[in-house]
């Protein structure tokens, strides 16, 4: 790795080679975008688990199979990310989502390189089961150890993950989340238009996201909104929604599926509030997009979601409680003055914290201070 690189010079001797590695290309193409885009500074590479055609422009792709869920398969893949970064030298790899980084982190290091673990959120977390805890604590640990430097979107992480003995609190920096602001405080279009007052739901269509607490709430509350959900299927992860419970609340009336969409933002403008009754996240985004279009955000008292909406505004519920989260629809629903109004409270919370112009700016002094601390190639493992 080159050592003391002024990244901000013009006379730097070379740029600096920085591989992404995600185990699907969504991540890539929803999260990762904008951020390769502003950092042209870095000559990056995206390692995706899947097929990725659409590529920002002037970034290079390698696609080596990762499966989401555990598998054999896992030790190929282990293999073909330790052969490639062997190969490539990269100055900075860098790992998004749980698999990337369980397999990456240590490929990345074996190859005599350093590993940047983004957390998007912790697998370990408050409210989490007991065992939940202790698997997803091993889980952060074993990346953590791997990790030259780990970053947190989450304040909550940033605090949690040291004390619990996770991750030493020098290995961390928070860098946050955020949307291309302007792209979402501009006026669009809706989509969809209808009698009733539209309430929203934007995921995958996964139990962690609380997908089927949703149905229940659109259930319970049939006849005074309509219901629709924006996503696409996960056919391939263990919690997924099956076709089966989408084709009895279609076939009910209940909500509307959308699927997945190029552009959100007619759809959350057709809204009149967003359902996020998500179980875990790091810095939900859909959050931040629907606050910043002045959509007031219904969602469960989590990690992250209290972050992105003030609790003092009374939309969020404890977790998994349905019946808390519909009575805040509900009520929402028979007042629209104080829907409009605490819209108008959402998008100032977020448009003041959560622009991603704050995070690039983060993440490019994360690469300077790796570059200025730099240490000659091959020299192993983290302790």
């Amino acid at each position: 790795m080159a050592s003391g690189i002024d990244m901000d010079t013009e006379t730097a001797p070379r740029r600096l080679r920085g591989c992404r590695i995600v185990t699907t290309s969504l991540t890539a193409r929803v999260l990762l975008a904008n951020q390769l885009r502003s950092l042209p500074e870095i000559e990056w590479t995206v390692v995706s688990g899947d097929r990725y055609d659409d590529a920002v422009e002037g970034v290079a792709v390698e696609v080596i199979p990762i499966r989401r869920e555990f598998a054999l398969s896992d030790f190929g893949s282990f293999a073909r990310l330790w052969r490639y970064l062997r190969g490539q030298r990269f100055d900075i790899v860098q790992t998004h989502t749980p698999k990337a980084s369980f397999l990456g982190l240590p490929a990345a290091r074996l190859a005599g390189g350093p590993a940047v673990y983004t957390i998007h959120g912790a697998l370990y977390f408050e409210g989490n089961g007991r065992l939940a805890n202790v698997l997803g604590w091993c889980f952060e640990r074993w990346c953590c150890t791997w990790a030259t430097c780990v970053l947190v979107q989450s304040r909550e992480d940033e605090s949690v993950l040291p004390r619990v003995g996770i991750c030493a609190r020098p290995k961390l920096r928070y860098v946050g989340n955020g949307i291309v602001m302007d792209r979402f405080l501009a006026a669009v279009e809706p989509e969809l238009h209808d009698e009733l007052p539209i309430v929203m739901m934007v995921s995958r269509l996964v139990r962690e996201k609380g997908c089927a607490d949703f149905l229940e709430l659109a259930r319970r509350l049939q006849g005074r909104a309509t219901f629709v959900h924006v996503g696409p299927f996960e056919h391939d992860q263990s919690d997924a929604l099956s076709e089966e419970e989408v084709a009895v609340a279609t076939a009910a009336g209940t909500v509307r599926f959308i699927g997945g969409v190029e552009d959100v933002r007619p759809y959350v403008a057709s809204a009149a509030v967003l359902v996020l009754p998500s179980y875990r996240e790091g810095i939900p985004r859909a959050a931040m997009e629907a606050a910043a279009m002045g959509r007031p955000v219904a969602a469960y008292d989590i990690r992250g979601v209290r972050e992105v909406i003030d609790p003092q505004l009374g939309l969020l519920a404890p977790r998994g409680d349905v019946g808390a989260l519909t009575r805040i629809v509900g009520d929402l629903l028979e007042d629209p003055d104080r829907l409009a109004d605490l819209g108008k409270q959402c998008r100032e919370w977020v448009t003041e914290r959560f622009s991603e112009d704050r995070v690039i700016t983060r993440l490019r002094s994360v690469y300077r201070d790796l570059s200025a601390a730099a240490v000659p190639k091959g020299a192993g493992r983290a302790g």
